[in-house]
């Protein structure tokens, strides 16, 4: 089943003293997630601001404020406007996590762990497997579920693959059997 493009578009007013556009916040109100292409923002001087997205918005209920989407445009950290600063010092620390609690399917966070759930500890000595990564040697690694340790206490958790990745992230996957 493909889905439809649906195209919306909105007027607004804003001051000539504004200057380039270099975000754009969108709000999801309705009761599900959407899928947000691109967003072009035309009037300026300068020409429209192209803003790709390519990225899911959950809506208000799963979502605890408003997505930020920034333009094409690149900025040294050093350059970056005053009125983007914060923007993307948020987005950025929501993007990291705080590597608390258990993974959610919506969650956008590229927050890494180790890999501790290839054995099954609980049922014997025998299916316990080493942990790869951590400090030592951080490779291998994958994104952080923050599912419960074993009974045993040893470094294990139920495999939930899919929500080990972001929504938003794009990954080749190999599957082996």
């Amino acid at each position: 089943m493909k889905a439809e493009k649906v195209v919306y578009t909105a007027e607004f007013t804003v001051d000539a003293s504004f200057g380039e556009p270099g975000a754009v916040t969108v709000l999801n109100r309705h009761t599900r997630e959407f899928f947000v292409e691109s967003i072009v923002v035309e009037g300026f001087p300068s020409g429209p601001a192209h803003v790709t997205c390519h990225s899911w918005v959950q809506p208000t209920h799963v979502a605890r404020g408003p997505r930020v989407f920034f333009t094409n445009k690149p900025f040294l950290p050093s350059e970056t406007p005053p009125g983007l600063r914060e923007l993307r010092r948020q987005e950025l620390g929501d993007l990291r996590g705080d590597g608390e609690g258990e993974r959610a399917t919506t969650d956008r966070v590229y927050d890494y762990d180790v890999y501790n759930d290839l054995g099954h500890p609980d049922k014997g000595a025998e299916f316990a497997r080493p942990v790869l990564g951590g400090e030592q040697m951080p490779y291998p690694r994958r994104m952080r579920t923050g599912r419960p340790k074993t009974v045993t206490g040893k470094p294990y958790s139920l495999s939930m693959f899919c929500s080990s990745i972001p929504p938003t992230a794009t990954v080749p996957f190999l599957f082996l059997t």
